[in-house]
């Protein structure tokens, strides 16, 4: 219950709800929902590497590494699937508009993860501010 995102409109969500389902998915290993204060929701996602990477192989779609598998057009449009399905089972105030592929892959030494390897929220926020703000069209990413 503590992680309430109140939008800039005054709807209150909890986003946990949101990114559990998210997680249901076999492409979707975390998903952080950002939404606080502002006019729609977003979300930072990491994916699974072993069942994206699959499908990449299995769909002859090319990449070299973890971030150009991320970066690829058909990935994207994967998780943009995965995305809609969770969708279509909330409120139109609670969907997620826009989401961004977090790009590198993060192990439990790095700041983002708990032990347990879940996203932090808060330093997500803050380490991808840039990627989140253009999500919302502030400034482009560098």
């Amino acid at each position: 219950m503590k992680d309430i995102i109140i939008t800039s409109g005054g709807k209150n969500i909890t986003p946990s709800e949101i990114e559990n389902q998210l997680k249901f998915s076999p492409y979707v290993s975390d998903a952080v929902v950002i939404g606080d204060k502002r006019p729609y929701l977003t979300c930072l996602i990491m994916i699974d590497q072993e069942n994206v990477e699959k499908y990449a192989q299995d769909q002859d779609i090319p990449f070299t590494n973890y971030a150009s598998l991320c970066r690829a057009r058909e990935i994207q449009d994967l998780i943009h699937r995965e995305v809609e399905a969770v969708n279509a089972k909330f409120a139109r105030v609670e969907t997620i508009k826009k989401f961004y592929l977090i790009e590198r892959q993060l192990t439990p030494e790095d700041e983002e993860l708990t032990p347990t390897m879940k996203l932090k929220r808060s330093f997500v926020n803050k380490r991808y501010a840039a990627e989140i703000d253009a999500m919302y069209g502030e400034r482009a990413v560098a």
